[in-house]
C-alpha cells in the first residue's frame, strides 16, 4: 500500500533525512518520533505532496506519489497539519462536511451520503457544537474538528502532525483508541507524528524514530529525550 524507497529529504541545504527506505502492506496506526526540527513535519509534508522529494520515491499501490493528480491523491492521502485553523465565521459540520469535496465530482450528491459522518462527530464529541461556528469554540474542540474533516474524507492513508496538542488527557486517550481502532478495522495506514509517546507507546502498532537524519522502524516504542 504504501512504500519509501531510498527517500532522502532536504529543508533548504541542509538534509534532514537520509535513504529511508520501509514498506507498509497492511493497515496500522503507525507513531512517528523524534525530537523538534529533527523533520518529522517535513516528511509528512512530502507524503501528501507539500514540499518535494529530494531523491528517491513514494509509492503508493505500486504508483509512484508525483504521479497522481491533486484530486485522486486528494482521494487517497487525509492530512491534519499542526497549523491552527483561523477562519472564524464557518461552522463545525461545515468544516467537517469539506473532508468530502475531493469527491463531488466523481460523486456529486451522493459524496456527504457516503461516510458517516453523525458517526464520526459522535465519536469525536461533537455532536452538541456541530452547529457553532469556529470562533465559540476551544482551541480544543476546533482540533477534533479538523480531525473529524480528515476522518470524512475517508482515505486509506491518514497523515497526522501533533493531533493531539490541543487536547485534554481524556481526549488524547479517546483520539489514539479511535485511530488505532480505524487502522485496524478499516485497513487504513495512519501515521502519527507526536510527542505524546506515552500514551502512542499504548495504541501504535508500529514505530518510527526520526534521529541522525535515520528513521529506525519498530514494533516498538523507543525510549528516546
Amino acid at each position: 500500500m504504501l512504500k519509501f524507497s531510498k527517500l532522502s529529504i532536504q529543508r533548504a541545504d541542509t538534509t534532514l533525512i537520509n535513504d529511508f527506505n520501509v514498506e507498509t502492506e497492511k493497515g496500522g496506526l503507525i507513531i512517528l518520533t523524534g525530537a523538534n526540527g529533527s523533520g518529522k513535519s517535513t516528511l509528512l509534508k512530502t507524503l501528501v505532496g507539500l514540499l518535494p522529494i529530494t531523491k528517491g520515491e513514494i509509492i503508493i499501490n505500486k504508483r509512484a506519489v508525483t504521479n497522481y493528480a491533486h484530486e485522486e491523491r486528494a482521494r487517497t492521502i487525509a492530512y491534519v497539519n499542526a497549523q491552527k485553523i483561523e477562519e472564524a465565521y464557518i461552522r463545525v459540520i461545515d468544516l467537517v462536511r469539506l473532508g468530502r469535496y475531493p469527491y463531488l465530482k466523481v460523486q456529486h450528491e451522493k459524496a456527504l451520503e457516503d461516510v458517516n459522518i453523525a458517526g464520526v462527530l459522535k465519536a469525536l464529541s461533537l455532536e452538541a457544537i456541530q452547529y457553532n461556528y469556529l470562533n465559540e469554540i476551544s482551541d480544543g474542540e476546533l482540533q477534533k474538528s479538523t480531525i473529524a474533516r480528515a476522518l470524512v474524507q475517508d482515505t486509506p492513508i491518514l497523515v497526522m502532525d501533533e493531533p493531539t496538542a490541543f487536547l485534554d488527557y481524556p481526549s488524547k486517550k479517546e483520539l489514539f483508541k479511535l485511530l488505532r481502532a480505524m487502522a485496524l478495522e478499516k485497513n487504513k495506514v495512519i501515521i502519527c507524528a507526536t510527542h505524546d509517546v506515552e500514551l502512542a507507546a499504548i495504541f501504535g502498532t508500529e514505530f518510527w524514530h526520526l534521529e541522525n537524519k535515520l528513521i529506525s522502524v519498530s514494533d516498538k516504542s523507543i525510549a528516546w529525550n
